[in-house]
């Protein structure tokens, strides 16, 4: 695999584990991995389908009280999970962070559809589970347009793991929690033995 082609791989897992970090907050990413050989990476959470924090109760609110997760915007933030790598990877695109290419053709939407197929298909499977409709072949430019704008002021952020995952390959959830929140973020407690 090339130099160019691997680090597009870590700039999509990056932007993925930064939104990740930026919807769900901190202790809910497991890793984020890039692997040369295949050409591929991936941002593993603890729970299948986290609960982003504008979904959570109020800090005060007791355990058990009812809090009203509105399913579409679950579903929402999913999406936007879903795309961040499409995302991350058009800005590195626009900031040059790539071997020169025709950035007309290369920023077109349509460029972009197959490479959105997992994140299409992991947002149709999800949506099922709560009974809405997100169609596996539909192509959401509002998701990646809303990881573009999130990821534009935290794009530090991004770079510094792109970087990292260049150089280590893997990088654990406290890590990029640390990265992202700051050193006083806390780690996950150990599960009992």
């Amino acid at each position: 695999m090339s130099t160019n082609a691997l680090a597009r791989v870590a700039y999509r897992e990056a932007g993925r584990a930064t939104v990740c970090e930026v919807l769900y907050g901190p202790n809910v990413l497991k890793h984020a991995v890039i692997d040369a050989e295949a050409g591929e990476g991936e941002v593993v959470t603890f729970s299948g389908m986290p609960l982003p924090i504008d979904c959570r109760p109020p800090a005060g609110r007791r355990r058990g009280e009812q809090v009203g997760v509105v399913p579409d915007k679950l579903i929402d933030s999913h999406g936007v999970f879903a795309y961040a790598g499409i995302a991350a990877e058009r800005i590195a695109l626009r900031n040059g962070r790539f071997d020169p290419v025709d950035l007309d053709s290369e920023l077109l939407w349509t460029r972009w559809f197959g490479a959105a197929r997992r994140g299409r298909e992991e947002l149709a499977r999800m949506a099922k589970l709560i009974g809405l409709e997100r169609p596996a072949e539909q192509f959401y430019t509002e998701y990646c347009e809303e990881a573009e704008r999130l990821l534009g002021p935290v794009w530090s952020t991004v770079e510094e793991l792109a970087e990292a995952l260049l150089e280590k390959r893997e990088l654990k959830g406290h890590h990029v929690d640390r990265l992202v929140h700051g050193e006083e973020v806390l780690e996950r407690p150990a599960p009992p033995l």
